[in-house]
């Protein structure tokens, strides 16, 4: 009777496509939550609906490494004080992926511009707490739901650079990227968006907006921001110098701006 039972976990686990010693399996969630886990498993179940990698070692996420699941929906990469770099076509032709949450990773200074790529349902991608000095490339996310994109607690990235979230959404996205390290917005940073929400409080170093930030985009219809009294957002709404936090429902279209 115990051999028969042996036998049958042995045929169990291995139906399940779960044989990573140090990672689980359940109800299509595969969680590698162990510090021994040095390397990105070579036995990812091609079936799992949902990617947890929490309190790993990893310092690579290598090239290509969840692209073509076809059932995936979220990925997890979260408190991993090791991890370095997440090269190209990581997150890329996932049909059916909606989430994707990287956070408390210190030490990620890099991400490859081709990560992000053909992510038709992405819903959510929260970056948080990294070492990153410039915000990911997401044009080629083309997602074609409303999106949040969550950049937060990222004291390194100072920039937003023009078109930096063009091909993000083929609908309006909301855009949170408070406590980051911004001291600069380029002219355009927003073109070729639907913004519905725009969060841009506790950048303490940001001083001013450029005019034509909004050109080519249509909106924020709410902004939100730490007030200097900056004469420049003066054209764009009425400014109540002081006031921590500022809300302003506006509508501001234009033609989308040439790369």
């Amino acid at each position: 009777m115990a051999l028969f039972l042996v036998a049958l976990l042995a045929f169990l686990s291995l139906g399940s496509g779960c044989h990573h010693r140090l990672c689980h399996c359940s109800n299509g969630v595969f969680l590698c939550q162990e510090s021994k886990v040095t390397e990105m498993p070579s036995d990812l179940p091609r079936d799992a609906v949902e990617l947890r990698f929490v309190l790993t070692k990893l310092r690579v996420i290598p090239k290509g490494a969840f692209s073509g699941f076809g059932d995936l929906e979220k990925i997890e990469i979260s408190q991993n004080d090791v991890l370095e770099a997440i090269e190209a076509n990581v997150f890329s032709n996932l049909p059916k992926l909606h989430e994707i949450r990287i956070e408390k990773a210190n030490n990620l200074l890099y991400i490859d511009p081709d990560a992000f790529q053909n992510l038709p349902n992405l819903r959510y991608l929260l970056i948080s707490n990294t070492g990153i000095k410039h915000l990911p490339a997401v044009h080629k996310i083309q997602s074609f739901q409303k999106v949040l994109l969550d950049i937060q607690d990222n004291i390194n990235i100072h920039t937003v650079e023009r078109n930096s979230f063009m091909g993000l959404s083929f609908e309006s996205m909301i855009v949170w990227l408070s406590k980051n390290g911004i001291q600069e917005i380029h002219n355009c940073a927003f073109n070729g968006t639907q913004l519905d929400e725009l969060n841009l409080s506790d950048n303490s170093n940001l001083e001013e907006l450029p005019n034509d930030v909004f050109q080519g985009a249509s909106g924020p219809v709410i902004l939100s921001l730490l007030l200097h009294c900056w004469a420049h957002l003066q054209s764009f709404f009425f400014v109540v110098c002081g006031q921590r936090e500022h809300i302003s429902e506006f509508g501001l279209k234009s033609k989308q701006h040439p790369n």
